[in-house]
This record gives C-alpha cells, structure tokens and sequence, in this order.
C-alpha cells in the first residue's frame, strides 16, 4: 500500500509546532506526532480497517491530520486568551492539558502565572515540580516540589512526586524519606512501592556492598512485588526480566528496565488524560454522561492516591449529581415520549409535573454547590 505523508507549521512566539501525519501499512494505523521546536510532544495512533483501499487511506491521513492540527490551533488560542487573564482555575486546567500532552514550557508558563497570582496553590506547584523535572530542571523541581509538600504534607502523591525528582538528581536517600511518608499515607499506594524499590536499586549501584546483595535483592523485590500486587498492568515480560536482573545482582541493568516500566506507565496514563482534559478545558459547556463518568473515574482514582483530599471528595460529590441530573432528565425525556405515544395513560402528567419540579430543584442545589467564591 502506498504511504502518505502531511505536515503543517504552526508558530506561537518563538516556539514552533511541527504537526506530521502518515499512514503506516505494517501496522494498519495512522500515526500523528506533534514535535515542539524539533522535540516529539505527542504521538497518536489510529487504527484502520485491514480491507481499506489507497483512496480511503488518504482520507483518513488527511482527516486524521486536519483534526490534530485544529487541536493544536484552538490549544493555542486558548493560551493567548488564557496568559492575558487572572482567571487562575483556567489557567490551572489549561497547564494540565499542555503538561498531559508534553507540551511542558506551556504548562511551565502557566502554571508559574498560577502560583504568582495564588501563591498557596498546592496543585500548581505539585504539577509544576513534575513539569520541571520532564524539562530536566532538577533545582527548580525540587523547590516546586517541596512547596507543595509544604502547604500538603498529608497527600502522599506529592510526597511520590518530590521522590521521583530526587531519584532524578540521584539522591537515593532523601527518595526513600519520601517514599516511606507516601506509604505511610496511604499502604495501596502502587507507584510509591515500585519508586521505592528504584530507590534501593540506586542506593545499590551508588554504594555498592557485597555484603548487602541479599538485602537489596530482597527489599527491591519486595517493592516491586507489592507494587504489582496493586497495579497487576506492572507485570509482563520485562517485569520478569527485571527481576531475574535483581535475583543475578545486575543492579544497573534491573534499575534500567524498571526505569522504562515506570515511564511506560506514566506516558499511558498522559495519553488517557491529555484526551481527558482536552474536553474539559476547551468545551467547558459540553457535558455528557461518558464525560462525567470519565470524570469520575479520575477522580477515584486520584483519591485512591490521597483518601483525605477534601477538594477532589467535594468534586466527586457534584460529578455524582450531575450524573444524577443527566439520568433524570432522560427518565422525563422518556416519560414525555410516553404521553406522546399513549395521551390516555393518566399517571403520566402529574409524574411529568413532580419530575419536572425536582429537576428543577436539582439544577439549583448543583449550581449553588458549583458556586465559587
């Protein structure tokens, strides 16, 4: 089959956004990478029918191709728009997309504009020690880090976080200080078990001790023994493999092949949630119930990760009610189908007027639990 290829410029100050789409025959798949001043941000990768003939192909490349760019388009209007404003909540949300999609000196900007216009935001300085540390900015992303373990002491995902920038500066030490405070919050904490046993692979290969070999072997497997337990998508071939890295005391070796099964998670979970924030950031007045319950999957899974987060509880409560109203604005939908059809059933009015009444009860407690402020 014959191969196609699109790509388009985009320009904003002095960064460019390099947008190449191109079919791929062996895989049966369009594939989309988004590249910022020559770095690869994001990949896409779409499926197509096996009987599909050149023609159909090239217009699903040109498609494929066309929507991507109009993302990025509107990603970039709504940065202009949203760094000239003092709207922090947009601007906040706004970062996450662009750090979700590894565009991470945009969520960098915002995310600074954010703790400069509210410096105790403890989620802005969370997210801007992760997006410093993917810019490989060790120093200042272990002052982000550490601000918001600072203003939150009690979410252990911070606590995860600040350890992975400390694994990164090679400091196994004050890792596994903050590693152990995560588990202490929260003993079903994956990530934090797999971090941990990274920390005692490095603290293996920085001082190495013959007499130590048993006891690394053990508490690094035990961690990541445990992480698996938790999270089962960590095993897998080259979780076996590492393993028998750990069992023949190939530290270097086993810490690399962890290293890549940690990324690999973190960039499926980046991929789930730049689609994810996508919605939520440029079509705030779109809302369907695959939506809300996407959003509530998320944030269960977040409170998985900090069971006393007050903040994410109080949204998951509005989710959990705007997934009521949408329910029962369909139950009406299909009570007005049925006078429609049967004019003569005489229960269905005056259960028409209550549901009607409640739903209109339900909008206003929403939007009073919504109000800012």
């Amino acid at each position: 089959m014959e191969s196609y290829r699109l790509s388009s410029k985009l320009r904003q100050k002095d960064r460019e956004y390099l947008i190449q789409t191109s079919n791929d025959a062996n895989l049966g798949s369009v594939l989309t990478t988004v590249y910022v001043d020559g770095v690869p941000a994001e990949t896409i990768s779409c499926p197509h029918p096996s009987e599909i003939n050149a023609e159909e192909v090239l217009s699903f490349v040109k498609a494929t191709h066309g929507e991507k760019k109009k993302e990025i388009e509107t990603l970039l209007q709504s940065y202009r728009r949203v760094s000239e404003s003092a709207d922090v909540e947009r601007m906040y949300h706004l970062a996450t997309a662009f750090f979700y999609k590894g565009f991470h000196n945009e969520a960098r900007d915002l995310f600074m504009a954010v703790t400069d216009l509210s410096p105790g935001n403890h989620q802005a300085y969370n997210f801007l020690g992760m997006t410093e540390l993917a810019l490989r900015r060790l120093k200042e992303a272990l002052g982000a880090a550490a601000q918001a373990v600072s203003e939150r002491p009690g979410y252990a995902d911070y606590h995860n976080n600040y350890a992975e920038i400390f694994l990164a500066n090679n400091d196994h030490r004050q890792a596994i200080a903050e590693l152990q405070k995560a588990i202490d919050i929260n003993m079903y904490y994956s990530d934090a078990y797999f971090n941990l046993g990274l920390a005692h692979l490095l603290a293996a290969v920085n001082s190495p001790d013959s007499g130590r070999l048993a006891e690394v072997v053990r508490q690094a497997g035990d961690c990541f023994h445990r992480a698996s337990l938790i999270y089962a998508n960590f095993k897998g071939e080259a979780f076996q493999e590492g393993m028998k890295a750990l069992r023949d005391h190939d530290f270097i070796r086993a810490l690399g092949i962890f290293k890549r099964i940690r990324e690999e998670k973190k960039a499926t979970h980046r991929r789930e949630f730049a689609a994810f924030y996508m919605k939520f950031v440029l079509y705030p007045e779109w809302v369907s119930e695959k939506a809300v319950v996407e959003r509530i999957r998320f944030l269960k899974s977040e409170l998985s990760k900090n069971p006393t987060y007050v903040d994410l509880h109080a949204e998951l409560a509005e989710c959990y009610f705007e997934q009521a109203k949408l329910a029962w604005k369909e139950g009406m939908e299909e009570l007005r189908r049925t006078a429609e059809i049967n004019p003569s059933i005489p229960k269905i009015p005056p259960s028409l007027d209550r549901a009607d009444a409640v739903y209109s009860y339900m909008n206003d407690a929403l939007m009073q639990l919504v109000e800012k402020g």
